[in-house]
């Protein structure tokens, strides 16, 4: 008897009340992604090399060449690679890289906006005045050479600076953990900018000594509460990682003895199975990988396969199994 692969997606109950349950979702089998939708019928063979899914799992992008709305089921060519989501003039744009270049896409809009430079990946900084509101925010579009070009919140993404710096030549300025401005070396001088994107100091650079902190000569350090105001302005951190939000927990998806499936996954000890009501015998573990899309969606892996399947309490309704049959008799 051959070994069962298992590639497995969550049921899940279409319902007038439900309206954030998926009609189909993404699911891997032998290392390629695929998609079946709430009756086990497979809309999508597993023939993708990559995936990307995004705006709270409604959208899964394939390849660069197909994207699906997962909620609708609607199928549409893909813009290019997914790359992130940011707020751009207060509305939600998706961006896209083809070859040559970075897009822009609103899809409630029906809007796309084509950049006359490709970034390998753009991130948005909120800046708050000195009454700590947030007033503005500052683009910074990254490219493949690491270098970085700082930007205007607006649909063209407006350059700031027409010059293209190394992510070390830049720095934010925090005042208690909040961002109130940035400043950049350049041509010889640290220009300072405040929360309005507007320049407020030029001073020029000078050699440093060894208990110098790395951006800033300790002189400049102690002129910061004066250039912006307020006495607790200190040098930030503009790389700072982003902490992804690890609460899932796989219990959430698990349930008693499955009634619309035979395959059902349990827990032993410390470890997660696959297993089958049917065949005693049958046996795979299994384990969950935290996903950093826009949200955090816990994906459950069959190393022995490479396979996954995804789980999220807000999408599916029940804990049973729906797996494409064909595969299982491979």
């Amino acid at each position: 008897m051959k070994t069962v692969i298992a590639v497995l997606v969550l049921t899940f109950t279409i319902s007038s009340q439900a309206q954030n349950y998926r009609k189909i979702v993404p699911f891997k089998y032998q290392s390629k992604w695929g998609i079946v939708d709430s009756l086990n019928r497979e809309i999508a063979k597993p023939e993708y090399k990559s995936l990307h899914v995004f705006e709270d799992f409604l959208y899964a992008e394939f390849d660069g060449k197909d994207l699906y709305n997962l909620k609708t089921g609607e199928k549409q060519k893909a813009p290019g690679i997914y790359v992130n989501t940011i707020e751009v003039d207060g509305e939600k744009y998706h961006i896209f890289n083809t070859d040559a270049h970075t897009i822009l896409v609103n899809f409630e809009k029906k809007e796309t906006i084509q950049l006359t430079e490709k970034y390998k990946y753009i991130k948005t900084i909120p800046l708050y005045n000195n009454e700590d509101k947030k007033v503005n925010t500052l683009v910074i579009g990254l490219f493949d050479n690491h270098k970085v070009k700082l930007l205007k919140n607006d649909k063209n993404l407006t350059p700031i600076s027409s010059s293209k710096f190394t992510d070390e030549a830049v720095e934010t300025i925090e005042k208690r953990n909040k961002i109130i401005g940035f400043a950049y070396r350049d041509n010889g001088y640290f220009v300072f900018y405040n929360h309005e994107l507007k320049i407020i100091e030029k001073i020029k650079t000078l050699p440093k000594s060894k208990d110098d902190y790395e951006f800033f000569t300790s002189e400049v350090l102690n002129k910061l509460p004066v250039i912006y105001g307020e006495e607790n302005a200190s040098i930030g951190c503009l790389n700072c990682a982003s902490i992804w939000d690890n609460s899932w927990d796989l219990n959430t998806f698990l349930g008693d003895s499955p009634e619309e499936s035979n395959y059902y996954i349990t827990k032993e000890n410390r470890d997660y199975y696959l297993k089958n009501n049917l065949d005693a015998n049958f046996k795979i573990e299994v384990d969950s990988n935290l996903y950093d899309y826009e949200e955090s969606y816990e994906m459950i892996n069959i190393s022995s396969t490479n396979s996954s399947f995804f789980c999220d309490s807000r999408i599916v309704k029940t804990p049973h199994i729906l797996f494409p049959e064909k595969y299982l008799k491979e």
